[in-house]
């Protein structure tokens, strides 16, 4: 867990998005999506995620991008979760609230990350968001990371907690004749002190977006396509066994 220092304290700094992600919901063809979106396996969220926009408004405009990349976190019988074994500390409460609000920590030093809270209250679960595409003419790579991705909008921990379907400045969309994107699937970057969790395929992106976060070998499709995987019952098989343990870190989500 990240301390009060300064680059804390400025995270926690109201942060205006890039103005070249500003765009008009409206205009795009975008709805909010019910509770029960949320409410689904975490895995499920995680593959349906991609391809919805995620948008903040500031000053009665709206920002966003098209999300492109997820990874499903399994509280806590994931040894790469922040809510793994129960753990639960002021920072990991927004985990417990029921699917649909948000979970932001900060990691690092440095960057805020942004997760989807799923499942039903009190079980802490989410979806880390990875990257997205912002509207036309933005820069392809500009959210390519979720540390860019939080960058790019002003997401910082202060909202951690914030209810998607309250009305409120954050939001997740999608388009009302939404096509079904091709998604490719890996195990989930950075978590090598997880355990036998490091090797769960749980990270989802789009096929061929320039967004995908990752190095080349990442970006390409190691594991197939998501119908290719889940015909083999990895994810599965993978979230019904318990992990071996980790080794200290903090940086699990």
């Amino acid at each position: 867990m990240p301390g009060a220092g300064s680059g804390y304290n400025a995270c926690m700094a109201v942060q205006p998005p890039d103005a070249e992600f500003c765009f008009d919901p409206e205009a795009f063809g975008l709805i909010e999506l019910p509770r029960s979106f949320y409410l689904r396996q975490t895995v499920t969220v995680a593959q349906a995620l991609i391809g919805k926009w995620f948008a903040r408004r500031y000053r009665r405009r709206w920002y966003g991008g098209r999300i492109v990349e997820t990874e499903a976190y399994l509280g806590s019988k994931d040894a790469a979760a922040h809510s793994w074994r129960g753990r639960r500390t002021p920072r990991v409460e927004p985990m417990y609230l029921e699917g649909g609000h948000i979970y932001v920590f900060f990691v690092y030093g440095m960057h805020a990350c942004a997760n989807i809270v799923t499942r039903p209250a009190g079980i802490a679960e989410a979806v880390l968001l990875r990257a997205a595409e912002g509207p036309p003419g933005a820069s392809s790579r500009r959210m390519s990371g979720p540390g860019r991705l939080c960058s790019a909008l002003g997401i910082n921990v202060s909202m951690s907690g914030a209810d998607l379907l309250a009305g409120g400045d954050l939001r997740v969309l999608r388009h009302r004749d939404e096509r079904r994107p091709r998604i490719g699937v890996t195990p989930r970057i950075g978590v090598d002190y997880a355990g036998d969790a490091r090797l769960w395929p749980l990270r989802f992106f789009e096929l061929n977006s320039p967004a995908v976060s990752g190095p080349a070998r990442l970006r390409a499709n190691p594991m197939g396509t998501r119908s290719q995987l889940l015909s083999r019952n990895s994810v599965a098989e993978c979230a019904g066994r318990a992990p071996e343990g980790r080794k200290d870190d903090s940086r699990g989500r």
